[in-house]
């Protein structure tokens, strides 16, 4: 999990869609597929809720049971290590390691990683032993386009996707956040991404590489250059092969706009005729007062399993390869271990879980659930034509 800018955060109440409708949105006529299979994937990152070996044997359980795709996401750059073409550090093999041994069985791997940092401000820190190291002199200040910076990030990229074997490949999350923060580094980033796009694709033809962005601030409010950064963000969709995004409604002041959000995407992206993925999503269960960031998150179980049943519908109705739900469990547990030292803001995911603190199930995971046992078919990695 990662911490982000809050400034933009609106606490909004959420509506609530009855639990009765739900079932009627999940078996909505479908563009897609039929009512009797499911078309595309589901699953979660193995991120446990505490800090524990128990935790981790009750996280690997849970996606076993829950998932048919393990989205591994990864934080930070081995810099160093990737400019220098070495081996990298240890400790950052292990966590590689740990994450891959939470795939289910027989599920399909997607991978995310990003040359940015986790404010989308510019270039990602490096990482060795730990992670926020410093970037290397050799990077330090280049634009995103600097020869070295391609050839350090692509080493990079080629590394993860020979450990993981991905079955789809993230190489920018939230890529449209830098937009808004950095307009003078965008141009760079577009011609980073470009340039390891077909790097991979000559490597990998068949495998589906892009960059995701954000739903929540592509229509928040707060942010004033919102169609600028659309039409920028527009520029890649040439060297993307979905159209995959963040959604995270409570974060852009959308909560009581999902349905207008959801239409939105449809509108704007439908025409590439590209499948779209849910690369992670959450929304709170809870209402959550964080008084030294003067907000209130505003959230209950029935708007969030509304939450996830509209996401489902949508991803029924369209050409959709798969959906990420970021969080299974809650993880009030960590919380309470790392707090003293942690960023206050990781805080605000902390009830986004299917499951409560207790490992309580939620009406979300009966949404999860009901659509979960539909019979999957294998997604598809083109959209349909248009009519």
């Amino acid at each position: 999990m990662r911490t982000r800018l809050l400034y933009h955060l609106r606490t909004r109440s959420l509506v609530a869609l009855p639990l009765l409708l739900l079932p009627l949105l999940l078996a909505a006529p479908s563009r897609a597929q039929d009512s009797a299979t499911r078309s595309f994937r589901m699953g979660f990152t193995p991120f446990v809720h505490d800090a524990t070996p128990q935790a981790t044997r009750e996280m690997r359980a849970f996606l076993a049971e829950n998932a048919d795709i393990l989205a591994v996401h990864l934080d930070g750059v081995p810099w160093v290590e990737a400019l220098a073409d070495k081996p990298y550090h240890p400790k950052l093999m292990k966590e590689w390691q740990d994450k891959a041994a939470a795939r289910p069985p027989k599920a399909k791997v997607y991978l995310a990683i990003s040359p940015l940092d986790n404010g989308r401000k510019g270039m990602s820190p490096s990482r060795g032993a730990n992670k926020g190291e410093p970037i290397p002199p050799e990077l330090r200040g280049k634009p995103l386009d600097d020869p070295q910076v391609e050839r350090a990030y692509l080493q990079y990229c080629r590394q993860a996707v020979a450990y993981f074997k991905p079955d789809y490949l993230c190489i920018g999350i939230e890529a449209n956040e830098l937009f808004h923060h950095s307009k003078a580094s965008w141009p760079g980033y577009v011609a980073l991404h470009k340039h390891v796009y077909a790097a991979i694709k000559a490597e990998n033809p068949a495998l589906p590489v892009f960059a995701s962005f954000s739903v929540h601030n592509m229509l928040n409010r707060g942010w004033k250059d919102r169609a600028e950064m659309l039409e920028a963000y527009k520029a890649l969709m040439d060297h993307n092969d979905l159209v995959a995004i963040s959604f995270y409604p409570f974060m852009g002041g959308l909560s009581g706009q999902v349905d207008a959000a959801l239409t939105w995407l449809d509108t704007e992206f439908a025409p590439y005729h590209k499948p779209f993925a849910v690369a992670e999503m959450g929304q709170p269960a809870e209402k959550l007062a964080i008084p030294s960031l003067a907000m209130t998150l505003d959230g209950d179980p029935q708007s969030q399993a509304a939450f996830h049943g509209k996401i489902l519908a949508f991803a029924r109705a369209h050409t959709t390869a798969f959906v990420i739900s970021f969080l299974y469990r809650d993880y009030d547990a960590l919380w309470e271990r790392i707090k003293a030292t942690a960023p206050e803001a990781f805080i605000v995911w902390r009830d986004c879980g299917l499951l409560d603190g207790n490992g309580a199930k939620r009406p979300a995971y009966e949404v999860w659930r009901n659509a979960f046992q539909i019979p999957l078919r294998e997604p598809a990695t083109r959209a349909p034509p248009p009519q």
